[in-house]
């Protein structure tokens, strides 16, 4: 493998890491921190889906707490 280049280990595609960071970064600004949650691990396009999924996950245990919106799709979808 080449410099800084990782298997991720959910799909197993070989990728680089400082390119992972960077398309994750744009994708999600500062707001959150994918050394801190994935490491050199995960490549981009699994780290964001998943990152996507809890976002959506966490959005709908507020709407059935009550603390969003309610949105019956949503909930269906994601709970």
């Amino acid at each position: 493998r080449g410099h800084n280049m990782e298997k991720c280990c959910r799909c197993e595609k070989i990728f680089n890491v400082s390119d992972a960071r960077k398309e994750y970064n744009a994708e999600f600004g500062e707001d959150l921190d994918f050394d801190e949650n994935y490491g050199n691990e995960v490549c981009a396009d699994c780290a964001i889906c998943d990152t996507e999924s809890n976002i959506n996950l966490g959005k709908g245990i507020d709407m059935m707490n009550g603390e969003e919106d309610y949105d019956a799709d949503h909930v269906e979808k994601y709970l």
